[in-house]
Formats: structure tokens, sequence, C-alpha cells
């Protein structure tokens, strides 16, 4: 790697060399290639000082060698100078990172009042070549840091993160309409908002979709807008400069959407991002730029975003929770997974499925459901969609002691669930009143989630509180 890594940065530092010196500026890469220049160097970027013969005894390629300052008021007097469109004094800073010599940065003199400039300030601009010498390789080290840190990430993603369209279990006709759905918009860089209840597997389309896509061999970067705290969520997506922050890290830090670049980023519970970052977000994606925390200049991104939420965004719209702008450059394609409930003949697919997967995992000869369990969980609602048939199928391969899952290997919410379906029609007005009280809170909790901010949710529906809605459902088998 060279400093065309940075050639951005080395071109801005270029152009403020020469504004604070009023001489003009080159810097080349240790190979002699200009990088970055300003007046008649602008137009030769990329070509090469020396001809690029490293072994010569040219000025440029012993400074490379030996990286120690070079300062010239007589060129053309020098056999070893180059010299050329009648450069009259020059100034060669090495840029370094510990002994290695990493580039040059070259202050040209092409009159006399230059040159008289020059030899006045020599130790004035020495000083601050050398201070844009160390800015310069700063920046180069923390790029090649970041660049080692994606790879690693890239290494280390665990090969079952990959997902592809043939994995995701589902043979019903809303899957199968999805699946077709998914593999066409794969084919596309427009972003995606997929829909769906908690457990529905909205990650694994986004994954699958990824994994179909001609962004395949580059990274799939997943972040939980839900799971990091508001005050760091700016960094992790857009990441930071150095010295951005008290705490920072000495050599910043790349955001997800620099991880990400050349792939897909995969925002889950967009729902939940605070709005002050939905607007900078809108704007990531309009201009398809970043602006990293601390830089005074935005960076580009080529990245495909894929969102998802189990919140209803239109509804939070409404209640100015969530900017109407940001949900339209999502849902340019929207993709919404249906629960459990409304494709039930996946249910017997995904059982099979997951006895197969948690019997090998956990070495037991576990090989199917008996009658009774097979159609107690084929007729209970799954509230939790496929994560919680994930979840009670590994209970119960734990369970088991034969290879037969039965009822009682089950949770006890199934084994709940197995009484309140034999209470509802016969028995004491008790009885009746239980099965009437548990149906209610099972339909209000099916309509705002299992989760810990859906109960809350239905309790608040129900019009008690929260520690009275743990205590029924402990009462009633359902927890």
């Amino acid at each position: 790697m060279s400093l065309s890594l940075i050639k951005e940065t080395v071109q801005q530092a270029a152009l403020a060399i020469t504004a604070a010196i009023e001489l003009e500026t080159e810097i080349v890469d240790q190979n002699l290639q200009i990088i970055g220049g300003t007046g008649r160097y602008f137009e030769k970027i990329g070509q090469y000082e020396e001809n690029g013969q490293l072994n010569s005894d040219l000025v440029y390629a012993t400074c490379l060698r030996n990286g120690v300052e070079y300062v010239n008021f007589h060129p053309y007097q020098d056999p070893n100078y180059d010299a050329k469109e009648n450069e009259m004094a020059e100034v060669c800073c090495p840029i370094k990172i510990e002994n290695n010599t990493i580039g040059l940065i070259g202050l040209i003199a092409f009159n006399e009042p230059q040159r008289q400039l020059l030899m006045k300030k020599i130790a004035e601009f020495s000083k601050f070549l050398r201070s844009m010498a160390e800015l310069i390789a700063g920046k180069y080290i923390a790029e090649v840091n970041n660049l080692r840190l994606k790879d690693t990430i890239s290494a280390l993603l665990p090969a079952g993160e990959e997902t592809s369209f043939s994995s995701i279990i589902g043979e019903s006709a809303e899957m199968s309409n999805l699946k077709k759905r998914s593999i066409q918009i794969s084919q596309s860089d427009s972003t995606v908002l997929i829909t769906g209840e908690s457990g529905t597997g909205k990650d694994l389309f986004a994954r699958a979709i990824h994994k179909e896509s001609p962004r395949k061999n580059n990274s799939f970067i997943n972040i939980n807008c839900a799971a990091i705290p508001e005050m760091l969520l700016e960094s992790e997506l857009f990441g930071y400069e150095k010295g951005a922050f008290t705490g920072a890290e000495s050599t910043g830090k790349l955001g997800k959407f620099r991880l990400a670049d050349g792939g897909t980023l995969f925002l889950d519970e967009i729902g939940d991002m605070p709005l002050h970052l939905q607007a900078k977000l809108l704007t990531a994606l309009q201009n398809r730029q970043i602006d990293p925390i601390g830089s005074t200049k935005p960076v580009d991104i080529n990245v495909r975003v894929i969102a998802a939420t189990n919140k209803n965004l239109e509804a939070m719209i409404s209640q100015k929770q969530f900017r109407e702008d940001l949900y339209f450059r999502l849902n340019v394609i929207p993709l919404h997974i249906p629960p459990l409930r409304d494709r039930l003949e996946d249910i017997a697919l995904l059982l099979d499925h997951f006895i197969e997967k948690f019997a090998k995992k956990l070495n037991k000869p576990v090989c199917c459901f008996d009658q009774n369990a097979k159609a107690l969980l084929l007729a209970y609602n799954w509230p939790g969609n496929v994560r919680e048939v994930e979840n009670v199928v590994e209970y119960a391969v734990n369970m088991s002691t034969t290879n037969t899952i039965g009822p009682l290997d089950l949770p006890d919410r199934l084994r709940g669930f197995e009484k309140l379906q034999n209470a509802g029609s016969t028995g004491s007005l008790k009885s009746r009143l239980s099965f009437a009280e548990k149906q209610i809170i099972l339909s209000c909790l099916d309509e705002h989630g299992w989760s810990l901010t859906g109960k809350r949710k239905a309790a608040k529906a129900l019009e008690i509180s929260e520690s009275t809605l743990y205590r029924r459902l402990r009462v009633l088998h359902l927890l």
C-alpha cells in the first residue's frame, strides 16, 4: 500500500501547504509517484518523479533511502538534482513511520523572490513541513489499521452467517411468493424495508438478499439500532476522526457504513433510531456520503441499505416519532414477512427442521414428536413466530429422555395452552372465566408482542399494571 490509499488527504495537505507558504508543493510516495500537488504539479499527479528510479543518486531517491531532510538554494549547481522548469530552490521533507520513509513533501521556488522567502524562513517552513508530514503519516496509519480491521471482521464472520433463500424454511404460498420477489430484487441496489413481527426472520431475508446480489463477495454488516445506546449509535454508524471527542480512539474509528463499503448494511430495528440520527441517515442515503464525527469533509460510500422493523412506521410518522421523508427513502422496495399463524402449513416443516438441527447439535437420539405433542404444537398460535419455534424445540430436545418428544417435554406455557384448549367450553364458572381471561391476554399480547415493550403496551391496553400482567401470566401458566 502507498500514500494513494489516502490520496484525498494528501492533496488537501498539498493545498494547505501552498496556502500557508505560497510556494508550489508536490507530495510523492515511496515509489516516487506524485500523489498530490499544486500549481504545475497538480497536472502531474499520477506521474513519476526522477522516472521512478529508486536506486539512482538523484535527490528524491536519495532522500527516500536516507530518510533525511534536504535543502538546496542552488539546485542548478547540484549534479544530482534533476532540475527542470527553472526550479531555483527546494526543501524536501520525508514522511516517515518509525524508521520507514513512505513518501516526501517537496516545496519548490521558481523565481528569485520565492527563493529569498525560502532562505529567510527556512526554519519556520521546515518545522511546518515536518508537522504536515506527521499529519499525513498519522492518517495513513489510521487508514491501514481500519482496512486491517475490516479484513479481520470479514474473516471472523462465521460461516453460518451466510444465508441463502434455499435455507429459509417455508413452502406456503406466502413464503414462496416472498422468496421469488426477494430473489428478483436482490439484483438491484435499491433500498429495501423489511417489516414483520418479531421472530419472523427479517434478518435471514436481509442476508439472503445480500448473498444473492452482485455484492455477495463484499461485507454484510449488521447493526441493531435498538441494542446500542443513543449516545454511541452515531459513532457506530458513521465513525469518527482522531481526537473527535474525549475518550475517542487515538487512530479514529470506521463506522458501519465504511465497513460495509461495496457491500450491504443491514439496519435492524430501524424504528428505534433517534430522530436526530434519522436526519443524518436521510442525508447519507440521499447524497451517498457520510460525515464522520469530527471530520471536515464528507466521505463517499457505496453501500446498499436494507432496513427492518417490527413497528408500524406509518403510525409512528403520525405521532411525530419517525421522519416521513426517511420512511419514503427506505421504503423503495417493501417486503412484509407474514407471521407464522398466517402460514400454518410451514409449522410442521419448521418443527422437523429444528428437531433435526438440535438432535445433532446436542448429540441426542431424538427423532420426532409423538402424536399428542405434535397436535399441540400445530394448534399453538406461536406469538414469537419462528424464533419461538426454535426455542421450544431446543428446550424439548434438552428435556427428552427418549427418542420421541411428548407433551411433558414441552415448556410450561405450551402445557398451559393445552389446558386452555380443554377448558373453554365446559366446566365451572371459574374455569370458564379463566379461559376467557387467557384468551383476552393472549389476544392482546399477540397484537402488541411478547417482548418487554410489548408486555408494557399490553398492560396499558388492558388497563392493568405491568406487575399485575406478569402475575396473571404466571397464574394462568402463560409465562
